[in-house]
């Protein structure tokens, strides 16, 4: 057995030592603790490393109190926490080379420290291209749920367009001939358009609160992901018409948030977005582009996403663990919404109550383009 250590994100530098000094560990922004820090207002920022030998585990998690929701208060004599990853892809993740025991000892070493910390339960989104849910099938609940698209942009770029489905060539051709310009933006100069489009799109795709951020968390992002965020605006006669925020770091770029006004869905503004966007991302020398999916494979967004990718589909898998199952039943029965089914996909079921509930949002997704 190696031995480990947790930090938190006030430890920047040695946050951000760890997952450079390490060969063949290439994490993606999702494990920086400036992105981590995003979601404070859900949990605090943990890493968790594990060293054995010349091997090392590292996983960005953020720490959830369980009794801050309000009627667990009293139930419990101790605090409890839950564990999951930030929004986006994350999970444990080696430096290349890495064996089967230290991996074994990984997850010996982080189920003692759940136990040591009173955690309940743990929830993975795991990285489709890092493809970092293999070394967990045999430790936790591993579910593959959907699809994610990407286009691999180390090829050329004649390749990347032929790749496109032919629909999409003709829309993003449509989109030139009308007169749609796409303005790429390292900075937040047209931050208040950005911010009216996505949350009209919110708003009109009935979108439950989580799907909102203040002010604060953008101003997050621009102060502490400088060079790591790219607004693009598509611009008719003057006005943004379409709008997205992607985040990025040598490696990868991901569409992030963004919205179309729909009375010009016609003139097809996002595909020539994402299409500039990709272009973009080549001549920066990123290699990956992740659009993401839909909530499930062959929907409508799905389909969308797609249509930049013919070939770049990749498996999207999601972990769950449960810690302390007699604590999870106990939460359960307390905080599960009435009329939630068991079946219902959600884990842990408890966090469910602190989610907009309607009956006609249950499985939907919510449209971002």
């Amino acid at each position: 057995m190696g031995r480990y250590e947790v930090i938190k994100a006030d430890s920047r530098d040695k946050w951000l030592e760890i997952l450079e000094q390490w060969e063949g560990l290439k994490p993606d922004i999702h494990y920086r603790p400036e992105y981590c820090c995003l979601y404070r207002g859900s949990g605090e920022p943990r890493l968790f490393i594990y060293r054995e030998g010349p091997d090392v585990v590292v996983y960005p998690f953020l720490l959830r109190r369980v009794n801050s929701i309000a009627s667990p208060a009293g139930q419990f004599e101790t605090e409890l926490y839950d564990i999951t990853t930030p929004y986006g892809y994350g999970g444990p993740l080696s430096n290349r080379g890495a064996g089967n025991s230290a991996w074994d000892n990984f997850y010996r070493s982080f189920d003692e420290y759940c136990a040591d910390e009173n955690i309940v339960t743990e929830f993975i989104r795991y990285h489709p291209l890092l493809e970092n849910h293999r070394q967990a099938d045999k430790h936790m609940e591993v579910e593959r749920v959907s699809s994610v698209v990407y286009v691999d942009l180390q090829r050329p770029y004649e390749e990347i367009w032929a790749g496109y489905q032919r629909s999409n060539r003709k829309n993003i051709n449509k989109a030139r001939r009308e007169g749609l310009e796409v303005i790429l933006e390292e900075e937040p100069a047209h931050f208040e358009d950005f911010l009216s489009i996505y949350h009209h799109t919110m708003e009109r795709n009935r979108a439950s609160p989580s799907y909102y951020f203040g002010r604060d968390f953008y101003s997050l992002i621009h102060e502490d992901l400088k060079g790591c965020f790219l607004y693009a605006h598509t611009v008719r006669d003057g006005d943004v018409i379409s709008s997205e925020l992607l985040l990025y770091n040598e490696t990868y770029i991901h569409s992030f948030l963004g919205g179309t006004v729909e009375e010009y869905f016609e003139y097809r503004p996002n595909n020539i977005l994402k299409h500039e966007a990709i272009r973009w991302a080549k001549n920066r020398g990123i290699r990956y582009f992740v659009l993401g999916g839909g909530y499930h494979d062959g929907d409508g967004i799905y389909r969308y996403k797609s249509s930049f990718s013919k070939d770049g589909v990749l498996p999207f898998y999601i972990g769950k663990k449960v810690h302390n199952r007699k604590a999870m039943n106990i939460l359960d029965q307390l905080l599960a919404p009435e009329g939630c089914p068991e079946k219902m996909n959600f884990f842990p079921r408890y966090r469910m109550a602190e989610r907009y509930y309607h009956p006609d949002q249950a499985g939907k997704k919510v449209s971002t383009i």
